[in-house]
């Protein structure tokens, strides 16, 4: 089980879209954001500026244990922490999540969007 680099995890709900983004060094970001677009062309706009050296994204340290992730994504609002489980083949998230800023708990399934290189 392994985190993909070179892409975001997405969950879709009603109105907005979750993402996660891991990068090598330990280190994991999370956005949430409306989507009115098409997933391809959210999940691109996103990517651009889900980078490590934004500064008000929220993000924080992941530890992956077999195919168990644990992760903590902190902004200056508070913290959320993500717990659960990489599918086998890696493009799925499964996890559970708990919000210490609204005390909102939720359980998602967040889908791998490789980007595309131009």
């Amino acid at each position: 089980m392994r985190l993909h680099f070179d892409g975001l995890y997405a969950e879709q709900g009603q109105t907005y879209t979750s993402f996660l983004r891991f990068f090598p060094a330990g280190e994991g970001m999370a956005a949430s954001v409306e989507h009115d677009l098409p997933l391809e062309e959210t999940v691109v706009s996103v990517a651009s500026w889900l980078l490590p050296d934004h500064p008000l994204a929220s993000r924080g340290p992941y530890s992956v244990e077999g195919n168990v992730l644990s992760f903590d994504a902190t902004s200056k609002e508070g913290m959320v922490e993500y717990l659960g489980v990489i599918a086998p083949h890696g493009m799925e998230l499964c996890l559970h999540s708990h919000s210490h800023i609204n005390g909102h708990r939720a359980y998602g399934v967040y889908r791998y969007q490789r980007l595309s290189i131009s």
